[in-house]
């Protein structure tokens, strides 16, 4: 909780902004499993995660897809937004627990179509005291969250 209470005075006297930046370099296999891998890097260490597309899709079904990389992202960034949220209010969980749902339709990824690829997320939480309000604030706070609920600028060019 130290840590966080600098970095939120670090926020504040910088006018509520602190900027950060992620970067990673991956390589699509063109034959074989993985098929795409990626460094990534943490403040203490580097590892490298791999990916496959499922059997239907032309994968070889050995390591997680994509979007389970999505949605385990998606979900450990809200689970520690809920956790700082509900610590800044003096709550204190024993019990915090998550389950992902994502509905998705693979028929534009094969087929051309306007159809949209992504239905709907559903994220439950199971926590052992009432934290609906640090739900709605994390809700707003998370930044994977916010990445999944609002376009972002995004380009992608040839090198």
């Amino acid at each position: 909780m130290v840590e966080l209470e600098k970095t939120e005075n670090k926020i504040k006297s910088s006018g509520g902004h602190l900027f950060v930046e992620k970067h990673i370099n991956g390589e699509f296999n063109l034959s074989g499993s993985p098929m795409f891998t990626a460094e990534l890097g943490s403040e203490k260490a580097k590892f490298i995660l791999g990916a496959d597309e499922p059997g239907i899709l032309g994968g070889q079904g050995v390591h997680a897809t994509p979007l389970n990389y999505l949605m385990m992202g998606v979900m450990s960034c809200f689970a520690s937004t809920v956790a700082i949220q509900a610590a800044k209010r003096g709550i204190v969980l024993k019990k915090l627990k998550f389950k992902g749902h994502l509905y998705y339709d693979i028929g534009p990824v094969v087929v051309e179509s306007d159809f949209p690829i992504i239905k709907s997320l559903k994220i439950e939480v199971e926590a052992d005291q009432d934290i609906k309000v640090v739900l709605e604030h994390s809700k707003k706070a998370c930044p994977a969250l916010y990445a999944i609920m609002n376009p972002i600028p995004t380009e992608i060019s040839q090198v």
